[in-house]
């Protein structure tokens, strides 16, 4: 696979080339699996005679190339690049254009091609970070070469064309449209956008901004547009202000495009999003919250990242973190969603658990070239720099970050800038030398944790230093200490506490027994906290009596991360949660914090041996709360996931079996079509004789993309060896018109823990073919591939040693590939270790 771009080559290009444009001419048909393009390519060029100019490009073929007006064939072709002579080239102005074919993509990005089953009608969008959009056109696919476009469009009249600007003009003539597009602002080539096909559109405006919502025909029914709306405008109202910057692109377009990657991408002006986010049934708060901050987080983007973009890909930070740091911190601002920030506090058990890791590395990364940069797209770049930015803002204050924001923009508006460019601003306007800051907590890794401690008289934390790097940080937070009276815990005082070594006193003469010190209260710091011993019994007697909703988060993420690093014993923590943590009154924390880490601990931190006592006991509350028709539907809806997660046994299996045929019903809970997948592909994995002819009767019912995806992983999810052999075969080979979001489902679908006599013979086929997969296949594939084909289904140390030495033996593997076995092989490791420490 070289579809790679070194950062050293983009240094040399960068030192070469500038005062780029791009103007492309693109025509489509319907039905075709591929379209022509000619692009022209505009450039200042000064890397003299000798050498060979790279230019970025997959094409299936070449019609015609000229350079500066003359046609030429003295050129390197290579799969993803073309190599000019220096000697073509002239100093200074250069035109260099190509007439050529091209296959559409099917793995998501590039250009991806997607026809609808329900309807026929065929769908393309592209997705370009951080290095595809030469998959579309010949270009120098840099984030520092900024550049302008002009796009030409000819295709079938009926169909939408979306792109970066708003159209100059349109004809139609017989069948087919031509459409050419007004000419972008700057800015890097993997923020172009174009996507076409027969849309529904819905139209509204922010202000003086035109605002559009686009999705395919067949989901319009689904699509909330009123809603979206309504954040996307509270979200400009806010963004504009606090950057000191008005909107910059001029029309403001949000696309919900088939077979979607990633969660969304802040192409300039006309994001894309996941189909994921139609909501075709009701959810749950947090999963409303989650679009939402999906929808602010593309749009600070559009300053952080769009308007001001990093040089390189080390740099990644400075688009993500501050993305998802201020989309959260806007939505607090806001009317809609102003507890955001817990939700933040939720996100951030990603950094920590990655921070962890043997792969971590610091906020301001390295990556030597675009395959490493797409493995940078973790929970330290995004959720980790997140976090350090929350405890900057409360370091330093919230007027003075936000005017460090503004200087950034103001001084660096359409330019690339580095790790220092944004020192300088915050430096600038805080008046505190940020550089120690950056050093201490930007350019290193690891977490630290925080703990309670009394000791002869005296309250203090203790701070424990990064795991594998030994350091002590400074961390800046609120501390709060709870007394128990008459059986109700009261905040005694909250203290700001500047945290600085191994400890810090926090009460000279402390006389209190019964007490709570809880650490971080309002997650202001980036660090694991813990809770002392001797407060448990506290917590299993009042812990539902803490008033603040911000604070009872706070002690069941503590208690999280302390049974994840064997500090508290798996079960102590399901006693507590099928006690306390049910008589939790806020859904969201009873749903992110108690029941879903109850699944996570039965799943993986307790015996074999006791897992279903422990699911059984789940599986029996959920089923009598569902009942209760008193509760309010999103209530019902999370007793449902419960029990269909817990549904293990013939008379568990058989009561969802009477659901699905509605012979039973839950009150609230209509049988809708996601939640009858749910429950084949349930029945299915446990064997049920007529899964194979339910599965075919409701494929004929739904006759949707998504239907075919969930009855493939309904299909493979049945217990026959037949069809795991032949669902491994496709997933290596697959069928022509198979896309990687297609095979996605399907993988989901092969492994159930409950299987693994079946699936013990695939780790060999796991570890004999998955470099093979990570070489030759899409990068969205081949860590799919990675992480679910994995053999996790049964973590022991025969594994923990296979995976170790196959990691010994393989030197040079894949860096995608070596950072994802790590990753597992830590997981191993980690799980053994509570395994072990309570396995009485």
């Amino acid at each position: 696979m070289d579809n790679i771009l070194t950062q050293q080559e983009a240094m040399l290009r960068s030192g070469q080339i500038s005062e780029v444009d791009y103007t492309l001419k693109l025509k489509l048909e319907k039905g075709s699996q591929d379209y022509e393009g000619e692009t022209t390519v505009r450039f200042l060029y000064n890397g003299g005679k000798k050498g060979k100019l790279k230019v970025d490009f997959v094409s299936k073929k070449i019609e015609i190339l000229w350079i500066n007006g003359k046609e030429e064939t003295n050129y390197e072709k290579k799969e993803s690049a073309l190599f000019l002579p220096g000697e073509l080239l002239a100093e200074g102005k250069n035109e260099l254009k190509i007439k050529y074919k091209n296959f559409f993509d099917h793995s998501g990005s590039g250009f991806h091609k997607f026809t609808d089953p329900s309807d026929k009608a065929e769908y393309m969008h592209t997705d370009f970070e951080p290095f595809e959009a030469h998959r579309l056109f010949p270009s120098f696919d840099q984030p520092d070469l900024k550049a302008t476009y002009e796009l030409e469009i000819t295709g079938p009249s009926e169909w939408t064309y979306i792109h970066n600007t708003v159209p100059k003009s349109e004809e139609t003539q017989g069948n087919y449209k031509n459409i050419k597009f007004n000419k972008t602002k700057k800015f890097s080539t993997y923020l172009f956008s174009l996507i076409v096909g027969p849309y529904a559109v819905w139209e509204d405006k922010a202000g003086e901004i035109p605002l559009r919502i686009f999705c395919r025909k067949s989901l319009s029914k689904y699509m909330d547009a009123e809603n979206l709306f309504a954040i996307t405008k509270e979200a400009f109202g806010f963004l504009q202000e606090y950057f000191g910057v008005p909107y910059p692109y001029g029309k403001y377009d949000q696309i919900f495009v088939p077979e979607f990657n990633m969660g969304a991408m802040e192409n300039v002006g006309a994001v894309t999003f996941s189909e994921s986010y139609i909501f075709r049934g009701p959810r749950i708060y947090s999963e409303y919250l989650n679009r939402a901050n999906t929808v602010y987080h593309e749009m600070v983007h559009m300053w952080f990242g769009n308007l001001v973009t990093m040089k390189w890909w080390n740099d990644l930070w400075l688009n993500e973190s501050f993305a998802d740091y201020l989309s959260y911190y806007s939505m607090s601002n806001g009317k809609i969603f102003p507890d955001a920030l817990e939700h933040f506090y939720v996100r951030e058990e990603w950094a920590y658990r990655e921070d962890q890791l043997s792969t971590t590395h610091p906020i301001a990364g390295k990556a030597e070239n675009t395959l490493e940069a797409i493995s940078n797209f973790d929970g330290i770049s995004y959720s980790k720099g997140a976090s350090v930015l929350r405890q900057l803002m409360y370091y330093v204050g919230e007027e003075k970050f936000r005017d460090a924001m503004r200087l950034y923009f103001k001084r660096h508006a359409e330019k690339n800038t580095v790790l220092n460019d944004f020192l300088s601003c915050m430096s600038e306007t805080s008046g505190i030398d940020i550089r120690g800051w950056s050093k201490e907590w930007l350019e290193t890794t690891g977490v630290n944790t925080l703990s309670p401690v009394r000791q002869n008289g005296r309250l203090f934390l203790y701070q424990g230093p990064s795991a594998t790097n030994g350091l002590l940080r400074t961390h800046a937070l609120q501390a709060s200490l709870f007394r128990e009276k008459n059986g109700v815990l009261e905040e005694v005082w909250k203290k700001r506490v500047l945290v600085k070594g191994k400890e810090t006193l926090l009460e000279e003469n402390y006389t209190g027994e019964a007490d709570l010190l809880l650490l971080n209260t309002e997650d202001f710091a980036y660090a694991k906290t813990y809770l002392s011993k001797e407060s448990l019994p506290i917590l299993k007697r009042s812990l539902h009596t803490l008033k603040d909703r911000f604070s009872r988060r706070v002690v069941w993420g503590s208690l999280w991360q302390m049974v994840r690093d064997a500090e508290l014993a798996p079960k102590e923590f399901l006693e507590l949660a099928l006690d306390q943590g049910l008589k939790e009154p806020d859904l969201s924390v009873r749903n992110s914090h108690i029941l879903t880490k109850a699944l996570t601990v039965i799943d993986n931190y307790i015996p074999e041996a006791e897992k279903r006592n422990w699911s059984d006991k789940l599986n029996k509350i959920a089923k009598e709360k569902s009942l209760l028709a008193q509760n309010p539907e999103q209530e019902q809806i999370l007793w449902f996931r419960i029990l269909e997660n817990t549904s293990k046994s013939p008379e568990q299996l058989s009561y969802l079996k009477e659901l699905l045929d509605q012979k039973k019903s839950i009150p609230g809970i209509a049988m809708d079509q996601e939640r009858r997948w749910v429950i084949l592909s349930r029945l299915s994995a446990y064997g049920d004789p007529e899964s194979s002819k339910r599965i075919e009767e409701e494929t004929s019912k739904d006759n949707t993309d998504l239907g075919a995806k969930k009855a493939f992983l309904a299909r493979i999810s049945f217990p026959d060896p037949k069809t795991k052999k032949e669902s491994w075969e496709r997933f290596l080979k697959p069928k022509e018109g198979d896309s990687t979001d297609f095979l996605r489902y399907g993988m989901r679908g092969f492994q159930w823990n409950h299987q693994k006599q079946l699936l013990i013979s695939y780790t060999d086929s796991y570890f004999n073919s998955v470099i093979s997969v990570y070489e030759t296949r899409d990068p969205h594939f081949a860590s799919a591939f990675g992480h679910m084909m994995f053999p996790s289904f049964e973590p022991n140390p025969n594994l923990l040693k296979r995976t170790q030495e196959f990691l010994d033996q393989n030197k040079k593997l894949p860096e995608l590939l070596k950072k994802d076995l790590q990753q597992q092989r830590d997981d191993i490791q980690r799980t053994l270790k509570v395994l072990e420490k309570y396995k009485n």
